[in-house]
């Protein structure tokens, strides 16, 4: 009996390994996550300042992107949330209070339909434990 239940627990491992390791691991595992920050900078109009300011933001220690559209005067940057804070972004953007900075309304999006009862956590949850049982990533270098 006792026999019996270790072929059971060998085989139930087997099946979640063959389930982990059946498609390669996705990069995204292995990429540190980025948040994005999208403000109007009030007073940024000329080319050159908008230049000038967006290469200022791009040397930011945690900063992965900066652009900001002269035109529309909205910024736009990716960053690592544990190297840099919006407050910091928006104190180099604001050049030292030079321009002023607003977030721009979003209207809350309305819901089209049937929603996925599962929450987004158990999914991302699932995803990780999946990628630390593939076996396929300790044949992948980055």
């Amino acid at each position: 009996m006792k026999h019996n239940r270790f072929l059971q627990l060998g085989l139930g491992l087997l099946v979640l390994l063959v389930w982990a390791s059946w498609e390669e691991p996705s990069l995204h595992h292995y990429a540190r996550p980025v948040r994005f920050l999208q403000v109007q900078v009030d007073g940024l109009a000329a080319p050159a300042e908008a230049a000038t300011v967006q290469r200022q933001v791009a040397a930011v220690p945690g900063v992965a992107a900066c652009v900001i559209n002269s035109s529309t005067q909205v910024a736009t940057v990716l960053f690592h949330e544990e190297d840099v804070s919006e407050a910091d972004l928006e104190r180099v953007l604001s050049v030292g209070g030079t321009f002023r900075i607003t977030r721009p309304q979003q209207a809350p999006a309305a819901p089209t339909g049937r929603e996925c009862p599962v929450p987004a956590s158990y999914l991302e949850t699932l995803d990780q434990i999946r990628f630390a049982l593939n076996l396929r990533r300790l044949f992948i270098s980055v």
